[in-house]
């Protein structure tokens, strides 16, 4: 019975995977996430908002906090985010931070994270 509820849970994950997207973890395990969810987007737009009344980025969807933890986060990150990621790309990829951009040409967070700075 014991082998026969095993082969039908990996049935089951098998099946629940087959439209998911996914990346390595540094711990050797894959994270699995939906493409077509629109939960990055979605978040960026809200990044773009809060910058315009001047706040502070919203939490970002688990899916952005485990690029952090990719064991190739290059790779991760092209998979997972568009032109409209709201962190530094190479701060990401480098040092596995999440640190806030502008999303607006020509303008920069300010250190406080209240506003904008630039031309």
């Amino acid at each position: 019975m014991d082998r026969l509820m095993r082969s039908w849970i990996r049935r089951l994950e098998r099946h629940a995977s087959e439209d998911l997207a996914s990346f390595i973890l540094e711990d050797g395990s894959r994270y699995y996430y939906n493409p077509i969810s629109g939960e990055c987007f979605l978040h960026a737009m809200a990044c773009v908002r809060a910058k315009h009344y001047g706040g502070p980025f919203p939490e970002p969807p688990e899916t952005i906090k485990v690029l952090t933890r990719a064991r190739d986060r290059d790779v991760a990150l092209e998979q997972v985010a568009g032109d409209t990621f709201p962190y530094d790309r190479q701060a990401l990829i480098e040092r596995g931070e999440l640190v806030p951009r502008s999303m607006v040409a020509g303008r920069e967070p300010t250190r406080e994270g209240d506003g904008l700075h630039g031309s």
